[in-house]
């Protein structure tokens, strides 16, 4: 009775073995399908991502080159050479005063691009429909280096602050070339100048241009700046640009002045709209 007991018990637990062993040898390529499919899943993933970055790139490459192609052909109609290298190159900048100081009449301030003389000279200008003639506080900024620059002057009458009615002279408000100047008509009366602030960027005359076609409110200045800004060369303005808004950046500290002004060195504002946070090229981007 016990030998026939221990053969069915013996019987059963050989049945078990086969059936673990049935059930092992399936679940190992179970498993090893299941893997197999999450590893060929995550490489059909990684040739998707690159192959949409590949595709951004192109597309990136080619709206470059229409860029190019589109500022080529302003340069031949301009006249003025076109460096695609220096298109693509950083800007030298510089912040060259900080600190006001005041500016007598006939008293100067150079650095190595500008220098800023305070003038007294008689200003005709409307008045209450009436056409006035008188003396007028003057900030006269002259392009003393060697090549264009952008500038940004900020200045005010020293004796009577910021002006809200004064003549005014047609100057390029944006930019000079070597041995230009523009007379920046600060205040009616006679007196000294507050030199606030200095700032620059060398550019080339192709970028002189383009920057030109701005209006100076899209830089931060005000309406009596932007109604006096005149290129010397006869360029387009750029009526349809969102100026307030542009200038609503630097106001409220998303770009600077130098940020926009390089970025419209490099494009065509009648074409390109600024792109929120782009910042200017710094030599170690380059």
């Amino acid at each position: 009775m016990a030998t026939s007991l221990q053969r069915v018990l013996a019987a059963i637990g050989l049945v078990g073995v086969v059936l673990v062993g049935v059930w092992l040898s399936n679940k190992f390529p179970r498993e090893s399908s299941a893997r197999t499919r999450v590893i060929r899943s995550g490489e059909r993933d990684v040739a998707t991502v690159r192959a949409s970055v590949a595709e951004q790139r192109a597309e990136l490459e080619q709206g470059e080159g229409q860029r190019l192609q589109h500022l080529e052909s302003l340069a031949q109609a301009w006249r003025v050479p076109m460096s695609a290298a220096h298109m693509a190159a950083p800007l030298v900048h510089a912040i060259e005063l900080e600190d006001a100081i005041v500016l007598a009449p006939g008293k100067q301030w150079s650095s190595a691009h500008l220098r800023v003389t305070a003038v007294v000279e008689r200003v005709t200008y409307r008045q209450h429909g009436v056409s006035v003639a008188a003396n007028h506080t003057i900030a006269r900024v002259e392009n003393i280096g060697t090549q264009p620059v952008a500038y940004l002057v900020r200045a005010s009458s020293a004796e009577r602050g910021r002006c809200e009615v004064h003549g005014s002279r047609m100057h390029n408000a944006i930019a000079l070339r070597p041995r230009e100047a523009a007379d920046v008509v600060l205040c009616a009366g006679s007196g000294s100048v507050r030199l606030e602030h200095v700032e620059v960027l060398e550019i080339d005359e192709f970028q002189q241009r383009l920057l030109s076609q701005l209006s100076p409110r899209a830089l931060g200045s005000d309406d009596m700046t932007a109604l006096a800004h005149q290129p010397f060369e006869a360029v387009e303005s750029c009526g349809a640009l969102a100026a307030p808004s542009l200038a609503g950046l630097i106001h409220d500290g998303t770009a600077t002045w130098a940020d926009l002004v390089d970025y419209y060195a490099r494009h065509d504002c009648h074409v390109d709209a600024f792109v929120p946070g782009y910042h200017r090229l710094r030599p170690r981007d380059g």
